[in-house]
């Protein structure tokens, strides 16, 4: 039962901050850091096992429950710089309601200009209807590495005919070190990945309960056994 609390209020704060969130959408140099910026979100980055022509990922405990699961996904693993550039294709089918769930978090590492080369990504999400058009991502919930700064940020454009994310580092002064998490607000059944260089790193993560979630289920029992008792 208190398993099942933590997980219930963990959901709870997890979609209450989706509410608050807003879509990304336009373009700019550099992509906004959150005021305040809380950093990384509490989260477990996807276990990878690789396969003949691409790889699986999983989630388990302490992940929240939607996620615990596993994809598929045929081409590199974006996630690592010994990996090859170019296509990715996710498939979501496998996981626990057929799709990624609403609120995972999108890590992208070292996205800037420090190779001298054209670091980018471009996202395209499908969803039971195909192309995903409407704006699938939220602005950036939190940043973290070495030399964060606003320009240490890349720049980003959303297409508003294709529903793509291109983010490019070559707006990125200097050589940071920095990685930045998103997370989308439509549940997913697939996504493709195009990167152009082995220098940025992708990954997808789940949300995990965080200790103010273990400190709310406390107080919740403690008042279940006083209403109890009374």
């Amino acid at each position: 039962m208190a398993l099942h609390t933590t997980i219930s209020i963990s959901v709870l704060a997890l979609i209450a901050a989706s509410a608050s969130a807003q879509p990304l959408t336009g373009s700019g140099s550099h992509l906004p850091i959150p005021n305040p910026n809380p950093g990384a979100p509490a989260n477990q980055v996807r276990s990878v096992t690789l396969n003949s022509g691409g790889f699986t990922g999983t989630w388990t405990a302490p992940a929240l429950s939607p996620w615990i699961g596993t994809f598929s996904a045929i081409g590199p693993v974006p996630g690592t710089s010994s990996s090859s550039p170019g296509a990715t294709l996710y498939d979501f089918s496998t996981m626990p309601a057929g799709t990624l769930p609403t609120g995972t978090y999108f890590r992208f590492g070292d996205v800037d200009n420090g190779a001298s080369l054209t670091e980018t990504f471009v996202l395209q999400a499908f969803d039971s209807s195909g192309v995903v058009t409407a704006p699938w991502l939220d602005v950036p919930l939190g940043a973290t590495g070495g030399g964060l700064s606003p320009t240490a940020m890349p720049a980003w454009n959303f297409d508003a005919v294709t529903g793509a994310y291109t983010f490019d580092g070559t707006s990125v002064v200097g050589n940071p070190n920095v990685a930045f998490y998103l997370s989308n607000n439509i549940a997913l059944t697939g996504l493709e990945v195009q990167r152009s260089t082995t220098f940025s790193t992708f990954s997808l993560h789940a949300p995990i309960p965080t200790p103010g979630s273990l400190a709310l289920v406390g107080l919740g029992g403690i008042a279940a056994v006083r209403r109890r008792r009374s």
